[in-house]
């Protein structure tokens, strides 16, 4: 009996923590919460006033330490310019301290707003954040904790999905692009596309 209890109870707390990523993320026509930050720039960010005049891109990072992540910034940067045209603003947002922001930025030299999230709280608003665990962390597990450390605040072992999202004049979330898989990532030329 004492057996089966436990074994029940480390089935229901595996899925628990498992289920922390496949979560009930933001859909397509849901209303976006309102996104307040500050840029690398010292530029006040709020998706209200954005969004009068545009649309946002809004992009989910989980550290310059990523290369799937720096892959994907510098993906951004190169159609940076064309997503402009269309009148789109890009946000990226990141559990990433305000001086790695800065150093991401001069690394990659991308020219984009990137926001730190403090206490994680959009990444709480679309429910895009998992709290690191081995359970859904298997792989490389130490040295995602690791990164995470050295890259996040103080007892701050939150990531977000790597998740991409279109946010329309109307405040209605128009696209999504969610995937537990870190390395699959939204295709900023197939974005382009389908705003036209």
């Amino acid at each position: 009996m004492k057996v089966t209890l436990v074994s029940l109870f480390l089935f229901f707390t595996m899925g628990k923590a498992i289920s922390q990523i496949n979560n009930e993320h933001l859909k397509v026509g849901e209303i976006s919460p309102n996104i307040v930050g500050v840029d690398q720039f010292k530029t006040t960010i709020d998706s209200d006033e954005i969004l009068k005049n545009k649309k946002i891109l809004l992009v989910f990072y989980r550290g310059n330490w990523c290369p799937h992540c720096r892959k994907h910034l510098l993906s951004l940067q190169e159609n940076l310019e064309k997503l402009t045209e269309k009148g789109v603003y890009v946000i990226v947002v990141t559990p990433e301290k305000v001086e790695k922001i800065q150093e991401t930025t001069k690394r990659l030299k991308t020219s984009f707003s990137i926001v730190h999230d403090v206490n994680n709280k959009i990444m709480n608003d679309f429910k895009v954040a998992f709290e690191v665990n081995e359970q859904n962390v298997t792989n490389y597990f130490q040295s995602t904790i690791n990164n995470i450390r050295a890259y996040n605040e103080t007892n701050n072992n939150v990531l977000p999905v790597p998740a991409t999202y279109i946010i329309d004049k109307n405040h209605k979330i128009s696209y999504v692009q969610y995937d537990p898989t870190y390395s699959n990532r939204a295709s900023f030329t197939e974005i382009l596309t389908m705003l036209e």
